[in-house]
Order: C-alpha cells, then sequence, then structure tokens
C-alpha cells in the first residue's frame, strides 16, 4: 500500500489500536474511544477558534428582532425592516461560525480513513468461502488460482476458499500477478491506482496498470458491532458517529458554546 495523505494519521492510531486489542479490550470499546475522541477534539477546535462572544451579541439581538416579529400587528409596509434585519443577521451568525465549523470537522476527517479500513471488514477464516467479482465481467474468464482456473458466471465472479497463510493463494491473469490471498489487509475493493489515491490509498495495494481487469470486488465478512437493530445500524459507522455526536452535545452544553 502506498498511502494518501489521510492515511498518515493512521501511522500513529494503528499503534495505538494495536496495543488497546493487545491487552484484551475489545473493539466496541475502542471505537467508542476514537468517536469520542473525535467528538472532543472537534468541540475543543470550535471553542477555540470560534469568536463566542460575537456570536452571542448576534443571538441576542436576533432573539430581539424574532420577538419583534412575532408580536407585529402593523402595516405589512413596516415588517420588511424586520424581516431584512433578521435575514441579516442570521447571515451574519452563519458567518461568523462556519469556519470553526468547517475546522472543527478536520478530526473525523483525518481519523475516517483509518477507522473504516481497521474496524470496516475482516478477512475470511481459512477455508471459508469468498466470492471474487471481476470489472469487466469477461476478464474473469482468464483468471487462474495458482495455476488452476475456477467457474466463473454471468456476471464474472469465482468462489474460493480462503486459505491459510503458510499456503497463499496467488490470482493471476495470463502472466500477470493481480493479488494473492491472504490480502495485506482487508479491502473491499482491488483497483488499479487512480488519482484519489493520492488522498486515501488502499490498504490491499492495486491492480497493475497492464491487466484487463480494471478491479476485484472481494465480498469480505462485514464487521458487527452491535448483535440487534437493522443491518446499517450493527456496523461500525453507527458506533462512532454516535459515540462522536453525543461527546460533542455534552461538551457544547458542558462549555456553554454557542
Amino acid at each position: 500500500m502506498s498511502l494518501g495523505l489521510l492515511d498518515i494519521p493512521g501511522l500513529l492510531l494503528g499503534p495505538i489500536d494495536s496495543a488497546l486489542a493487545a491487552i484484551k479490550m475489545p473493539a466496541l470499546l475502542r471505537l467508542l474511544g476514537w468517536g469520542w475522541l473525535s467528538g472532543y477534539a472537534g468541540m475543543w477546535i470550535y471553542r477555540r477558534f470560534s469568536p463566542q462572544q460575537r456570536i452571542a451579541e448576534v443571538r441576542t439581538l436576533l432573539a430581539d428582532v424574532q420577538k419583534q416579529l412575532a408580536s407585529y400587528d402593523g402595516e405589512f409596509s413596516g415588517l420588511l425592516p424586520l424581516i431584512r434585519r433578521q435575514f441579516s443577521l442570521a447571515m451574519r451568525q452563519l458567518r461568523l461560525t462556519t469556519a470553526a465549523a468547517l475546522l472543527a470537522a478536520l478530526p473525523i476527517l483525518l481519523m475516517l480513513p483509518w477507522i473504516s479500513n481497521t474496524f470496516s471488514e475482516r478477512n475470511p477464516a481459512p477455508c471459508e468461502s469468498l466470492m471474487l467479482c471481476a470489472e469487466p465481467a469477461q476478464a474473469a474468464t482468464q483468471w487462474q488460482w495458482n495455476g488452476r482456473a475456477l467457474a466463473t458466471d454471468a456476471e464474472g465472479c469465482q468462489q474460493v476458499d480462503w486459505p491459510e497463510i503458510t499456503q497463499p493463494l496467488q490470482l493471476k491473469e495470463g502472466s500477470i500477478t493481480l493479488l494473492q490471498l491472504p490480502l495485506p489487509a482487508p479491502a473491499g475493493i482491488v483497483h488499479k491506482r487512480h488519482w484519489l489515491n493520492m488522498l486515501v490509498g488502499n490498504p490491499a495495494g492495486y491492480l497493475p496498470e497492464q491487466a484487463r481487469t480494471s478491479s476485484i470486488r472481494l465480498h469480505l465478512p462485514y464487521r458487527e458491532f452491535i448483535p440487534i437493530g437493522p443491518s446499517w445500524m450493527r456496523g461500525w459507522e453507527a458506533v462512532y458517529f454516535l459515540s462522536a455526536l453525543v461527546v460533542s452535545l455534552w461538551l457544547r452544553w458542558r462549555w456553554k458554546l454557542n
């Protein structure tokens, strides 16, 4: 894997998470902790860089105008200045908070690629069946696993058994080596390198440019952290973002932020 710019924080976060895993801290608690850290860092940045006094003054003026609007009982011509004043104050409040709010999103932005790569999918157990699909589909007809061809369906998918780490499976397209199982790291897709990988790299590496296969989708088992509820609530996304949100809301109340 060649690192992208947004993968650099993972060089620090990865060893810390591995150390926590080594002392038997459950993955769910580690994920909650990373969400807590993201929320705390974001709200600290917002408090540090937002002009709280000016925002409070604008909110006071805005509340006064809204009261005048609610109690107004005159001609429509007299209502327009109040509406303009309300709109002007609302836009001023937005300008005062936007820059700090964008800065506050940085901790989540910097942590997200590493969190996704670490907690999204897992490698199958040895001998567990796995489906791999080629893009374009016709490219899979040229695949060979350790020199052996497998049956390919109409969608360009083949089913293989996940190998032992001591007996890797090498996938070739003719004389071109595409990938080897087990992968260096779990990844739902392996593709040719493109410019977006300057920002976020693929942890499993890339396909050779000269290969006919442009991407391979691997149907890896998705990690679940919550045993109940709909499927979209069981993965890392709900746990991480909910943890960050709860901490952010609590700190906003605790620090009385505007």
